[in-house]
């Protein structure tokens, strides 16, 4: 008897725990992991700011987290960064800037056709005047989740990634005196090998204050043709605040120009009006750029 109840509470827990199986007719879209979902499920990705390459590479957990919430993007703001690196005497500078979608991918695609990009650095073969470009495009999103929830996403993409790989830094401020983070962070890195294979990382060390959250994380190693990451979190209003008609979301990102280590966790932060911060002894070891700062406008 024992063991046919045994059997039994077995039988049950798969069934409970089993992905639920989607008729074919209401089968819209599968992606590379195999889960299917309904046009429904996947316009609510949509509008809770995830790409089509996103949700194509989408674990389960994600999915099934997101697939039923019905939000819309009420902010987004994008940019396309080139920074150079320039080595001179042994130390770094570098030169940020934004360009239009379209000068980035001229510029892109005439570095790519003079490989290795004019002139690149190799480790251990660094030489006075040597100097490095790359080029990435970041975004912020606002999304509002339901009456009580927004959701604030920033997105990077590498179109040249750079050679020095240690640890970087993303992270989205916050207006302090209107909203708090109510999540914890959820962090990817998806990256496609100069061979065509694919693989993805969310390790990574997070901090969450009153200004916003920050997450330090290691960039893949090899010949990375490209690169992109994600993070997003979720916040409400703050006590005593009841309606809010405005909302700034400043997204930012930090390249290690030099090794570093998971130490720098110490002394990263990120608030809405300069992005991310970092405080010596690291304050040197990353470039800066242009952030991306989404503002809604409205009533909430």
């Amino acid at each position: 008897m024992k063991k046919i109840l045994y059997t039994f509470l077995v039988a049950a827990l798969i069934l409970v725990s089993a992905p639920a199986v989607l008729a074919t007719s209401d089968v819209y879209y599968t992606n590379n992991e195999g889960y299917s979902m309904t046009e429904k499920q996947y316009n609510n990705l949509l509008n809770q700011g995830f790409t089509e390459k996103q949700i194509e590479r989408m674990d389960y957990e994600t999915f099934q987290e997101n697939k039923d919430i019905e939000a819309r993007i009420v902010a987004i703001d994008k940019k396309y960064v080139k920074t150079t690196t320039i080595m001179r005497n042994g130390i770094k500078t570098y030169t940020s800037e934004s360009l239009t979608e379209e000068e980035m991918l001229k510029e892109v695609q005439a570095a790519k056709e003079q490989p290795p990009y004019s002139p690149r650095f190799v480790p251990g073969t660094y030489y006075n005047g040597a100097a490095e470009t790359d080029y990435k495009a970041i975004q912020t999103v606002i999304a509002n989740l339901d009456d009580d929830t927004m959701r604030y996403k920033l997105d990077t993409y590498w179109y040249i990634m750079p050679s020095n790989r240690s640890y970087d830094i993303m992270g989205i401020g916050i207006e302090a005196t209107k909203v708090q983070i109510n999540s914890g962070i959820i962090f990817r890195e998806d990256w496609w090998t100069t061979s065509n294979t694919t693989d993805y990382t969310t390790g990574k060390y997070t901090k969450i204050g009153n200004t916003g959250g920050v997450i330090l994380f290691p960039l893949p190693s090899g010949s990375i043709e490209t690169l992109e990451q994600y993070m997003y979190f979720t916040v409400d209003k703050k006590p005593g605040v009841s309606t809010v008609y405005s909302l700034t979301a400043t997204g930012d990102y930090a390249h290690a120009t030099v090794t570093v280590s998971n130490n720098a966790y110490n002394y990263m932060s990120v608030n809405v009006a300069g992005g991310i911060e970092i405080d010596s002894p690291y304050a040197n070891s990353f470039d800066e750029m242009d952030e991306a700062v989404a503002g809604f406008t409205g009533t909430w």
